[in-house]
């Protein structure tokens, strides 16, 4: 079906299934949710304990928002996160298993979008900077905000993740792209902190790195805050 992407769903054993023989068979639950509606995926895995610490299943999932949640029952082990899915774009997750008792650590914000192969070099991601960042002026020092990437053939998936520090601070987003030479471009995006949509869900932010951005961004200053006024963004 159209507009569907595959997901490889790495999953990393916790330490009550790496313990068993290699015979054993798990029975591994996964379901892939909307924040409203029926689950779109919902399944349960039995795999062969086998060798090594992490196991791969694959299946497919329309575009969107999803919590994704792995449940190992007999052996009390799960693991929740939220990724987001582009239409037509495989995708790598990892997620290890843990004590289902530990409450895990969730992103306040997802960011991604389509770009480029043809300018492998670019490696978008996002920094913030503090309230005193000002367009067309040299970009202040980046506050320290974890943010996890990963680079998929043609996408790229950003996780913005939570820290009181810079609640007060007013952050102003950036997206950085590299240029050829290895410095970078600094584009400002509109977007609030903390960005968190109702029921506890992350915000959504896409973002697509078109080869004309690329062009046009080649000419521009290098670590200085770029400000365009006519780019195209969806968040929710």
């Amino acid at each position: 079906m159209d507009g569907l992407a595959h997901i490889f769903l790495h999953v990393g054993l916790c330490s009550a299934v790496a313990r068993t023989s290699p015979d054993t068979q798990v029975a591994m639950h996964v379901r892939m949710m909307f924040r409203v509606g029926d689950p779109p995926f919902d399944q349960t895995y039995r795999i062969p304990r086998g060798e090594g610490l992490e196991k791969v299943v694959e299946f497919d999932v329309g575009r969107g928002a999803y919590r994704l949640q792995i449940d190992v029952p007999k052996f009390n082990c799960a693991s929740t996160s939220y990724v987001y899915v582009i239409a037509d774009q495989n995708r790598k997750i990892s997620a290890t298993l843990a004590d289902a008792a530990t409450p895990p650590v969730l992103p306040i914000l997802l960011m991604q979008g389509t770009a480029p192969t043809s300018f492998l070099y670019l490696k978008p991601t996002y920094v913030l900077f503090d309230s005193s960042a000002t367009c067309d002026h040299p970009i202040p020092p980046p506050l320290p905000a974890h943010i996890d990437i990963a680079y998929e053939p043609g996408a790229y998936y950003a996780s913005l993740y939570g820290d009181p520090s810079l609640a007060t601070s007013a952050p102003v987003f950036a997206m950085r792209l590299r240029t050829v030479t290895g410095l970078a471009h600094y584009v400002r995006i509109r977007i609030p902190y903390p960005p968190v949509i109702g029921g506890g869900w992350p915000g959504a932010l896409r973002l697509d790195v078109t080869d004309d951005m690329a062009t046009d961004f080649a000419t521009d200053k290098t670590d200085t805050l770029l400000c365009p006024k006519f780019w195209m963004t969806s968040s929710g």
